[in-house]
Formats: structure tokens, sequence, C-alpha cells
């Protein structure tokens, strides 16, 4: 069985509830073409976060989508990560992230596995805001796709890997956040699917 992987963070600070869960809640574990959706959700924290995206992915999982929510009015299709946080800003353990380095030797910088232009294509064709970024911050948003994407290259069984922001459920409606995961789910699958020859889209 294929797996992809999404994850969304969990509330923390203010926010009552976090867009990048919230759009997660609706997604059968059952993707198109026989692949299997699994989610997660991600605590907001420096020692936590990583281990449990890590527990959750197991030799079947292919593709890794991680959601996190930002104060923006469009998607923002993340391009790099780079290996560095910030020293200041507390999670909802109250800690800060204390190292210099997320993966100590590793790049400074890892570049997105996604097709992200023909995400932010497709999203944009589905009548929602959306654009590329350079930057994912330097929060746990950062974080976590930097470790997603290390993850990715050493694994040779996962074949893309990136990250995603949403803006907030203030800026963007449940039902928009939904469709915005709806159309990356089948587009990073069909963009798989394309890949080996066996795209349904591609044959039709």
């Amino acid at each position: 069985m294929k797996t992809l992987l999404l994850t969304g963070f969990a509330p923390w600070d203010h926010y009552q509830r976090n867009a990048a869960r919230e759009l997660l809640r609706d997604q059968a574990q059952m993707g198109p073409q026989g692949w299997r959706i699994r989610c997660v959700e991600v605590p907001v924290s420096w020692q936590r976060a990583w281990p449990a995206v890590a527990a959750a992915w197991d030799e079947t999982v292919l593709a890794v989508v991680a959601f996190g929510q930002a104060e923006d009015d469009a998607v923002r299709i993340e391009r790099f990560a780079v290996n560095g946080s910030s020293n200041s800003a507390a999670d909802v353990d109250g800690a800060c992230f204390a190292d210099d380095w997320i993966v100590a030797g590793g790049p400074a910088a890892l570049h997105t596995g996604l097709p992200w232009r023909r995400l932010e294509q497709a999203v944009g064709a589905a009548g929602l805001p959306v654009r590329s970024s350079l930057s994912a911050g330097d929060y746990l948003c950062n974080h976590l796709a930097y470790r997603v994407l290390y993850r990715a290259a050493e694994d040779p069984g996962t074949l893309v890997a990136g990250f995603v922001h949403v803006p907030t459920l203030e800026r963007m409606s449940l039902g928009d956040l939904n469709r915005v995961r709806q159309v990356v789910v089948e587009e990073v699958i069909d963009h798989l699917e394309v890949a080996s020859g066996t795209s349904a889209r591609a044959q039709a």
C-alpha cells in the first residue's frame, strides 16, 4: 500500500483552532488510485514535533506534506527550509530552541521536493489565493519543514516531501481550506503516478 502522510499543527498561543489541523479532519483514509492517507496532529513543541511525525513515517510512506498556518491571506507553497530556528520563541511547553542547528552537519538549506509550480497553478485554478514562498519563517513550521526534507533526502522510499502554509480560519473559510487540501492531495498523488506511468489522468 502506498501512503501519503499529511501533518498539521495543533492549536497554540492564542489560537483556539489551528487551520493546519482543521483542514485534515475530514480527510478520508483512502485516497485516489488506492493510496492510503495518514493524518498526524503535530504538537507545537520543539521537543515533540518531529518525533510525532517520525513515528508515523514508515516504509509505506512515499510522500509527505506538512501543513502549518500563517497570518497571511494566501496559501504559501514553501520552497525552502533553513537549518536554524529562533532561540527566543517559546513553544507550548514554555521551552525555546536551544541549539545552533536543527540538524548538526546538515545543509544550510533544503529545497522542497513537492512539485511547487504545479501546486501553485492548481490551487490558483481552484479559485484560491496562492503564492510560492522562499521562507517558512524561524519557528516550528520551518523547524518541521527542515526535518521532513532532511529525512526525505535520506530515505530512498520517500519520493516527495514539503511544507505548505495556509491562512488562519479568520482569513480563509474551512470549506476553502478543505479544498486546498483536496487539490494538494490530488496533485501530489497524480505527480507521482505520472512519474511511474500509472496516472489515470494522464491516460484519460
